[in-house]
């Protein structure tokens, strides 16, 4: 259920200028009174005097009205003779606004009778004149009467304080002049007709000189007098300063916002989970509810100040106190900041208040009913289409907002206003977040939903609540790339893109991204064969490969990673082509010619330069052992011929039958379950290994 004032919508973010308020809010359904005209059989012209006294809490009304009888004598010929009929008036009717009391009239000093009689949205005053008022003749008297002003949350338009006051003003009868003083500590502010102002003697004096359009003619004034608000500081452990001004007339809103405030910014700060945003004090002063244009409460984010109306609404107070997180400076967007004010405000009150506040259903396409995206600040609440538009906003970005906390819970909603708040990245990479530049609008709100909060419910809110039709598809090409990215993501395994590939991904950049994330697996497919190599080696890759994929930027692209990645795989392949020359067929020519050289320990050398990305030096002994292994039967040759010189080539010779074999390695051996090791003829690759022990180069051991 809700707690707001019936017709009012929620609070509001929007700076509000307090001339833009709405004078027919202040006047009541009646507008100004009924008049009679100067050309009327009884002409009525007034001068009237409203003097504001604080002390007393009352409007004092004074209006001298000059009543002058227009109506001529008839003169009838009759054969009787001539008969003149004298027409005359022994009354003059006035209205008054309704909320007068104590209405009296007199003339030359004397009282003169009155009766008043109540209609809606006025009174009517019949003063007694003190003799008829015949043709052409005038007559002068004065109307008293005073305007009190309402007690607070009362339905009275007048409010009449040492702090504040509020109050409209009339004219009378057919026309005439009106004359507002308020004392010069007062500072006034009008709206309405246009009225001279000047100040001396200690007061301010509005006046109206020759109005003629009595029926269409008001003033309604504002006077504060700032200084004489009452101050109730508010100073918590966590650094929130505010202070509370209310009326001094007004003990209960005082009493009641200090302590909810003391009380409630705690709770609301934990359940934020970001520190408190404003350095110096924030002022909360109480308003009268009508000057607020049809809302509960205003906060003016640049000026560190607060409007409350006279009501209190608790999930108003809580409310425009969480605004001093929940405003464009966190996340752009009317309805991103509303719905999160509201939602916390309620969740605040359920741990220390009556709680259970919730907002009211609607329904995408219902009465009111506006893409939130498209919900701006209307200026002023005027007519029934604005308010059902203002109430459907509030309520469905209230809806959504706990439809998303509820789901990825508080702890994740916190994590998403860190991110915001700390510009930072929402696809996070191998390190720490980057920061970024990009504004904190819905789009990012999006994404950090989707990949700090975990979310799977948004962006099917998103289509349905908050984008436009012209927006629609922008969410359709971010679904295309980010299903690409989220493959990239699970082939890369603990291998995270680099930020070249996530960065146009938060810009929303999204054919950019889709090209990089091609790039970025062209390169995992680069990675993939040289693990596979080098797992055919007995080897660990390098790392570096997985260092410069994680840090790719913007600035530098993925084609260094790529190239790094192809001489690696270069440099792998002919590491593998030395190993199968090492580890193939070898005769007995080849083997004399290697007496004395290890190509197995240069081959190791070279797998180790190759682990410890030493390329250059990799390939150089890679280059050696196929020098080596090309070579040895001729070196073979060479040996034997002038061993047989030296009387030692017949035990060689003798031995020429005996050939080695060894099975020739296969390039790219994927790893299987019970498979033949490619380096021994094993049943099981875990259960032997290889040794370079032998004339007959390696071996087998169990």
């Amino acid at each position: 259920m809700t707690r707001r004032p019936p017709g009012r919508p929620r609070p509001s973010l929007r700076a509000v200028a307090l001339l833009g308020l709405v004078a027919a809010g202040l006047l009541g359904p009646a507008g100004t009174a009924p008049v009679l005209a100067a050309d009327d059989p009884l002409a009525l012209v007034s001068n009237a005097t409203y003097t504001l006294v604080p002390d007393k809490g009352v409007v004092r009304v004074a209006v001298v009205v000059t009543a002058t009888n227009n109506k001529p004598n008839r003169v009838e010929q009759t054969a009787a003779g001539t008969i003149t009929t004298r027409y005359f008036f022994d009354s003059a009717t006035i209205v008054v606004q309704p909320e007068a009391t104590r209405i009296r009239a007199s003339a030359g000093g004397a009282a003169l009778t009155t009766k008043v009689s109540s209609k809606e949205g006025f009174k009517v005053v019949e003063v007694r004149f003190r003799s008829d008022l015949f043709f052409k003749q005038s007559t002068k008297f004065r109307l008293d009467f005073d305007l009190p002003g309402g007690k607070p949350r009362s339905s009275s338009d007048i409010r009449v304080g040492s702090a504040f006051a509020t109050f409209y003003a009339w004219s009378f009868g057919a026309g005439g002049d009106v004359r507002i003083v308020i004392p010069s500590a007062f500072e006034v502010e009008t709206a309405g007709a246009p009225v001279a102002e000047s100040v001396g003697s200690g007061v301010t004096t509005l006046t109206a000189d020759d109005i003629t359009d009595v029926s269409g003619w008001y003033v309604v004034v504002v006077a504060n007098r700032h200084e004489a608000l009452t101050e109730e500081p508010i100073d918590l452990a966590g650094g929130e300063h505010l202070v509370v001004r209310g009326w001094p007339e007004d003990r209960e809103w005082r009493t009641r916002v200090t302590n909810l405030l003391r009380i409630g910014l705690p709770v609301l700060v934990e359940k934020i989970g970001l520190d408190w945003p404003v350095a110096g004090v924030i002022e909360v002063s109480e308003v009268h509810t009508p000057l607020l244009e049809g809302y509960a409460g205003v906060f003016y984010t640049n000026e560190d100040r607060i409007e409350i109306s006279e009501d209190l609404d608790e999930l108003t107070i809580i409310h425009e106190a969480s605004h001093a997180w929940f405003n464009a400076n966190l996340f752009a967007g009317r309805w991103i900041g509303e719905g999160f004010a509201d939602e916390y405000a309620s969740r605040v009150l359920d741990e220390v208040s009556v709680g259970g506040l919730a907002p009211d259903k609607v329904t995408p396409d219902g009465k009111g009913h506006v893409r939130l995206n498209d919900w701006v600040h209307p200026g002023r609440i005027g007519d029934e289409e604005t308010n059902a538009r203002e109430r459907f906003g509030y309520e469905a970005s209230w809806l959504l907002t706990r439809s998303l906390v509820d789901e990825i819970g508080e702890d994740g909603m916190r994590a998403v206003f860190r991110a915001a708040d700390g510009h930072q990245t929402a696809y996070v990479g191998a390190g720490m977040p980057e920061l970024v530049t990009i504004a904190n609008d819905w789009r990012r709100f999006l994404d950090l939903l989707d990949e700090v909060g975990g979310s799977a419910k948004a962006d099917d809110i998103f289509r349905m609540w908050i984008v436009t039709d012209e927006q629609a598809p922008m969410l359709d090409r971010r679904a295309a790339a980010r299903q690409a990215y989220a493959a990239l993501v699970a082939r890369g395994g603990d291998w995270k893109p680099g930020y070249v590939v996530r960065e146009p991904l938060g810009r929303w950049e999204f054919s950019k991204a889709t090209t990089q994330i091609g790039l970025a697996t062209e390169v995992l497919g680069l990675r993939d064969e040289i693990a596979g190599v080098a797992r055919d080696l007995g080897t660990t890759p390098p790392a570096s490969l997985r260092t410069a994929y994680e840090a790719a930027t913007s600035q530098d692209g993925l084609g260094p990673v790529r190239e790094l990645a192809t001489k690696q795989l270069e440099t792998a392949r002919a590491l593998d082509e030395a190993a199968e020359e090492v580890t193939g067929e070898r005769g007995l020519l080849a083997s004399i010619g290697l007496m004395g050289e290890d190509p197995a320990a240069t081959l190791s050398a070279a797998s180790a330069a190759f682990s410890a990305d030493d390329m250059d030096r990799a390939t150089a002994d890679a280059a050696k052992v196929s020098a080596l292994m090309d070579g040895a039967v001729g070196t073979g040759k060479t040996r034997v011929v002038v061993g047989a010189g030296a009387g030692i080539g017949a035990g060689a010779l003798g031995l020429g039958s005996i050939v080695v074999l060894r099975r020739r390695r296969r390039a790219a051996v994927r790893p299987a379950p019970a498979r033949r090791n490619s380096r021994c003829n094993c049943a099981s690759a875990s259960g032997c290994s290889m040794t370079t022990s032998g004339v007959n180069g390696p071996a087998c051991t169990y």
